[in-house]
């Protein structure tokens, strides 16, 4: 009996030492305007949170991914609140803007072609998001290896259509210290998105034929097969902006590292 326990205590010390959190840092380079932005992220168990600071070191917000109750939470420093958006506040807010098209819809029945074009590119400046044509699928080529530090990675280019948006050297998981905690969040995540993206596609009327989400890295994780240690991206064939993984480490953190700070106010979405 004794040395059933024995195995017992080992089995499950084992298993706890192997369970890690994770922290890792980030640094942006924006060529035009210049600036340095710097992202620091925490990982929990099926928990994630991003601290977002402008020109390096000045804290402006976070996001928080929880896993455990499937919700995103978006935080502002500057008037200390933070909104959660969960699938019952997407539909809420689906069902609202939806019926605000409908309205719209309604209320353009009569107009003339020029008017309506008008009012349609209005509502495009005033939604971001929302566009006459539906935007081609960003294609991931790959462009042969490299080594970035001590990290070997293979070079992704992005294609949308003919035009080439980014490029991403990706190291392979297991090089990364913290690499299968940062996987299995990283990849909820982005189905997290996926599902969020799908309640759009689901409205009625010319927002559901017409809104999209732009695919960011966090989308093309499943294909990329990687973590991107360093993204390059393009706009109308110049560099744009660079980013590069400069440090990440096993570590142990407390819940409360990865919630809103204390005294924060809740908010609910769109309202100041």
């Amino acid at each position: 009996m004794l040395k059933i326990i024995a195995v017992l205590i080992l089995i499950i010390s084992f298993t706890l030492s192997s369970v890690a959190d994770v922290i890792f840092e980030m640094d942006q380079k924006q060529i035009s305007p210049e600036a340095t932005h710097k992202t620091k992220g925490m990982v929990k168990g099926n928990n994630f949170k991003m601290d977002f600071y402008e020109s390096g070191e000045k804290l402006d917000g976070a996001m928080i991914y929880r896993g455990d109750k499937k919700e995103m939470i978006m935080v502002d420093h500057q008037d200390k609140s933070y909104v959660v958006l969960d699938q019952a506040t997407m539909n809420e807010l689906v069902g609202v803007m939806s019926e605000a098209m409908s309205q719209f819809e309604e209320s353009m029945k009569d107009a003339t072609p020029e008017e309506r074009a008008m009012m349609e590119k209005m509502m495009k400046d005033r939604m971001p998001g929302m566009g006459g044509d539906k935007e081609a699928e960003p294609v991931l080529k790959k462009a042969g290896t490299a080594k970035l530090g001590s990290y070997s990675c293979t070079n992704y280019d992005v294609y949308r259509g003919e035009e080439k948006i980014s490029q991403h050297c990706v190291a392979s998981w297991s090089s990364i210290e913290g690499g299968d905690e940062m996987q299995k969040v990283m990849l909820e995540m982005a189905e997290f998105m996926d599902q969020m993206a799908k309640s759009f596609s689901k409205s009625k009327g010319m927002m559901g034929q017409q809104i999209h989400f732009d695919n960011n890295v966090f989308a093309q994780l499943r294909k990329l097969n990687g973590f991107p240690v360093q993204t390059i991206d393009y706009e109308n064939g110049t560099v744009e902006s660079e980013s590069q993984l400069v440090s990440s480490k096993k570590t142990s953190l407390n819940a409360s590292d990865l919630e809103p700070p204390a005294g924060y106010t809740k908010r609910d979405m769109g309202s100041r």
